[in-house]
C-alpha cells in the first residue's frame, strides 16, 4: 500500500555531462502548463464527518480511507465519513502493503498491530546489543512484500539505516558508503523488494569549489541493491539543481526537479532499468500524487490559504480534469485503487469569527471523483 503523495519542497531533478559514478540523462525543460486540451469537470465531495485533525495517508479499499487524527490511526468510510479507530496512539504509523497491519516507532521500540489484534513490539531499542549511534528517527517504511521495515538512527551529520524483520524482529544493519563528494543519503522510497532509492546532496561544486550551503550544491538520486550490496548514484545534475524521486509504477519513476530558488518544481519520468529521462508535459507544482498504474497524475499548487489541483490523464484520448480549488495546504493525497477518485486532506489557519485576529487550524478531507 504505497502512499504516492509527495510535497516537492526542496528537491528537484535534472542532468548534465558524464561524471564518475553517475549516468548521463538528457532532457528539455517542459512548459509550465500543458497545451490546450479538452477538459471535463470532476466532482469535489467534502467528507464533512471526518475526525478532527485528520491527515490522509491512503486508501485501504475502494470505499475506505485511512490516516491519522492527531496520533490516532483511523479508517474512514469514503462516503459517509464514519470512522473506525485502531484504538492506539501511534504517531507516524505506516500501513502494510496488504493493508492489514500498522507499524510505528516510539521511544520504546518498533511496534506492529494487526486488525483485531494487540500491539506487538517487534524490536526493543533498549535490548539491542549494539545500538546504532544517534537517536531513532521513528521513521518506518514497509518493504513492498511486507517482510521488512526500513528504519534509521540519526546523529550529528550521520544517519545509520537498518532493516527490521516484521516476523522475528531481527535487526540487520544497512551500511551505506558515503558517495565521494556527497553527504549522508536520505531515504526516498522502496523501488521494489530489493532496491531502494535515496536522495543525496553534494557537499561541493562540480568544479571542486567548497563552502557551506544549507541545501547542498546539488541533489542526485542513488540506488541501493540489497542483493549485490551496491550503492550507486544514477543521475548527474549541474550545481543548483535538485532531484527527488516521488513515486513508482512498474519500471517508471516520476521525480521532481527544482532549481535553487524556485517555488514550483517540474516533473520528469525515469526508466528504472536504464535511468534515461523523459521530460513530462505535467504543469509545475509543489507536490504530486500518481495512481498506482500511472494513468492519472494530480499536480498540486499549494500554499497556506488555497490549493489548486491539476489532474492529468496519461491515457491517449482521455480528457484531463478542469482545475479544482480546495481551501488550505495539501497535507495528504492518494488515488483510489481503481484510479477513479482522488482523496485530499488539507489544513488552513482561519480567523475565528468575533475575535480581533485569533486563528484556528481547520482540517478538511475531500474526495474528487471522476465523471
Amino acid at each position: 500500500m504505497r502512499r504516492l503523495f509527495i510535497a516537492a519542497s526542496a528537491l528537484a531533478l535534472g542532468c548534465d555531462s558524464p561524471r564518475p559514478g553517475g549516468r548521463v540523462t538528457e532532457r528539455e525543460a517542459p512548459p509550465d502548463t500543458t497545451p490546450a486540451a479538452p477538459q471535463v469537470a470532476w466532482t469535489v465531495r467534502p467528507i464533512v464527518n471526518a475526525p478532527r485533525y485528520f491527515v490522509l495517508n491512503g486508501w485501504v479499499t475502494s470505499d475506505t480511507l485511512w490516516g491519522l487524527a492527531g496520533s490516532n490511526p483511523v479508517d474512514i468510510h469514503a462516503t459517509s465519513g464514519a470512522g473506525r479507530p485502531w484504538g492506539v496512539r501511534a504517531s507516524g504509523a505506516t500501513r502494510s502493503p496488504d493493508g492489514n497491519a500498522l507499524a510505528w516507532a516510539d521511544t520504546a521500540g518498533i511496534w506492529i498491530l494487526r486488525r483485531a489484534g494487540r500491539p506487538r513490539r517487534v524490536l526493543r531499542f533498549s535490548s539491542l546489543p549494539q545500538r546504532p549511534v544517534g537517536d531513532p528517527t521513528f521513521d518506518v517504511r514497509w518493504a513492498p512484500n511486507g517482510r521488512r521495515l526500513l528504519t534509521a538512527w540519526a546523529d550529528e551529520g550521520t544517519v545509520a539505516y537498518a532493516l527490521v524483520d516484521t516476523a522475528s524482529g531481527g535487526l540487520e544493519p544497512l551500511p551505506l558508503p558515503r558517495l565521494p563528494g556527497y553527504g549522508m543519503p536520505g531515504i526516498s522510497l522502496w523501488l521494489d523488494d530489493r532496491r531502494m532509492l535515496f536522495a543525496v546532496r553534494a557537499t561541493s561544486g562540480r568544479d571542486g569549489t567548497t563552502g557551506y550551503r544549507e541545501s547542498g550544491w546539488r541533489g542526485d538520486i542513488a540506488v541501493h541493491d540489497l542483493g549485490t550490496h551496491a550503492f550507486e548514484r544514477v543521475t548527474s545534475v549541474p550545481d543548483g539543481v535538485f532531484l527527488e524521486p516521488l513515486a513508482a509504477w512498474g519500471d517508471t519513476i516520476v521525480a521532481a526537479r527544482r532549481v535553487a530558488g524556485d517555488t514550483l518544481a517540474t516533473f520528469s519520468l525515469f526508466d528504472s532499468r536504464t535511468w534515461s529521462e523523459t521530460a513530462s508535459d505535467l504543469p509545475r507544482g509543489t507536490g504530486l500524487a500518481a495512481s498506482d498504474d500511472g494513468a492519472y497524475v494530480a499536480v498540486f499548487r499549494s500554499d497556506d490559504i488555497l490549493s489548486q489541483v491539476l489532474i492529468r490523464s496519461r491515457r491517449p484520448g482521455t480528457p484531463s480534469a478542469a482545475p479544482v480549488l480546495i481551501p488550505g495546504r495539501v497535507t495528504g493525497a492518494a488515488w483510489s485503487p481503481n484510479g477513479r477518485a482522488l482523496a485530499v486532506s488539507t489544513m488552513a489557519e482561519e480567523r475565528i469569527e468575533g475575535t480581533p485576529g485569533d486563528l484556528r487550524a481547520v482540517y478538511r478531507l475531500s474526495v474528487i471523483d471522476a465523471p
